[in-house]
């Protein structure tokens, strides 16, 4: 009677420690797990972006990543949409610097230790710092040689273009992707390379373009001419009769030659919104894509009041997002539906046996499931898609004029921008449309 006696305290003792470690456990899981992405739950951020309110949303970005320093689990979002909120309203310097900063973060090695992955096996992705996905890691490059590219510094914007196929490349070769390389920044490259006056390597990404979107609109012009400024008449006639070109339309692509006296508008347009995360139907731990709406595809350009053409998709941002996470979703299953099932039931096993108490093993099960959320945080602001339109023009001050076009082919509203064409010269500007 006296064993027992002494033994039951003891089992009690026992029993109240391990009670009182999960309930600190709780309060610290419930504590993280409860913690949603700050820039993500900051909707007031896209809505005045999308109604061209960008000071109000860049005093809103600015606080948020005031209190990301030094670094904060979504210090990577709030640079890459200050990034975009600068670049759209023109202020392309600024932007380049905050993007410049995420491009460091995102190429950090993504470490997680080894605690910090079991804590997001038992609750959230959420706890983790956000990395980015692979098509935003390159997309930062984009947007910081479109950046160069307005600004005038052409050999800083090819710098950033070849590292977005270069990423692209190690991707693949290292990380085992099935990605391709990125036809809006090689005909980027192409261009500025043009403008450099490097017909070789011009021509090389011009010829790079085609592999990868042999349909695109006037392609077959500007390949025509890079063949015949190369001194490559084979080329030059295997691509007249390959898009069938007419004397008119050889004439318009030799144009912007340097023997001509004429520059050219190169129209970059940006339209729509990006797809959002959401819980995936068959499991709310895992994130999927849903295409948000984006009722225009393509914009009217004018040139001083003369209609030029119409813009066309080059890089399809919302096509490239849901491929890659279906892509990635194999692992993502892996760790949080199979590994994550095992940690929470060894978890609550573990605790219900040192409690001896099945109803707080099942309570601690109960909890660890409900607070295992999908990731859903995700670069918001940017754009559906990148489109071009280039455009020859006389030297001299031209009013651009771009009209998205909506359903029944109406346009939706008209932006319009002024910009300085130079003899020989491309010329950049930039246009975004938010529905």
């Amino acid at each position: 009677m006296m064993r027992a006696a002494r033994g039951s305290p003891e089992k009690l003792s026992r029993s109240l420690r391990a009670f009182a470690v999960f309930g600190a456990a709780l309060l610290v899981l419930a504590d993280l797990s409860g913690c949603v992405s700050a820039r993500m739950s900051d909707t007031q951020i896209s809505s005045d972006f999308a109604s061209g309110h960008y000071d109000a949303a860049l005093k809103r970005l600015n606080a948020g990543l005031k209190k990301q320093q030094p670094n904060g689990r979504d210090l990577l979002l709030y640079l890459m949409d200050l990034g975009l909120v600068l670049h759209t309203a023109g202020r392309y310097e600024e932007s380049t610097k905050l993007f410049l900063q995420a491009d460091q973060i995102a190429d950090i090695k993504d470490y997680t230790s080894l605690s910090a992955e079991t804590v997001t096996l038992l609750s959230s992705d959420n706890l983790k710092d956000y990395k980015g996905e692979d098509f935003e890691k390159v997309l930062i490059n984009t947007y910081l040689a479109m950046n160069f590219a307005l600004l005038g510094r052409d050999e800083e914007a090819l710098v950033e273009a070849r590292r977005v196929n270069r990423k692209l490349q190690l991707m693949v070769q290292e990380g085992g992707r099935k990605y391709k390389q990125n036809a809006f920044a090689r005909y980027l490259s192409s261009i500025l390379y043009e403008n450099e006056k490097n017909w070789n390597d011009a021509y090389i990404d011009a010829k790079e373009t085609y592999q990868l979107e042999p349909n695109f609109p006037g392609l077959g012009g500007v390949l025509w001419r890079l063949a015949r400024l190369n001194r490559n008449s084979e080329d030059a006639e295997k691509w007249q009769r390959e898009f069938a070109l007419s004397d008119t339309e050889k004439q318009e692509a030799w144009r912007v030659t340097p023997k001509s006296s004429e520059g050219e508008i190169i129209v970059l347009y940006q339209n729509g919104i990006s797809p959002e995360k959401v819980p995936h139907e068959s499991a709310h731990n895992v994130p999927r894509y849903r295409a948000r709406r984006n009722p225009v595809r393509i914009a009217s350009v004018w040139l001083d009041g003369k209609e030029m053409g119409t813009t066309s998709v080059l890089h399809d941002i919302e096509a490239t997002a849901i491929q890659n996470l279906n892509d990635n979703m194999s692992g993502i299953i892996a760790k949080k539906v199979i590994a994550g099932t095992i940690a929470k039931e060894s978890a609550a096993y573990g605790i219900e046996k040192a409690t001896d108490s099945p109803l707080l093993g099942l309570a601690a099960k109960v909890f660890f499931y409900a607070s295992d959320q999908a990731d859903l945080r995700s670069w918001s602001l940017l754009p559906r898609d990148l489109q071009i339109l280039r455009i020859p023009a006389t030297p001299g001050l031209h009013t651009v004029r771009v009209e998205p076009i909506g359903s029944g082919g109406r346009p939706v509203g008209r932006i319009e921008k002024t910009i300085q064409v130079t003899s020989g010269r491309k010329s950049f500007v930039t246009f975004r449309y938010m529905p």
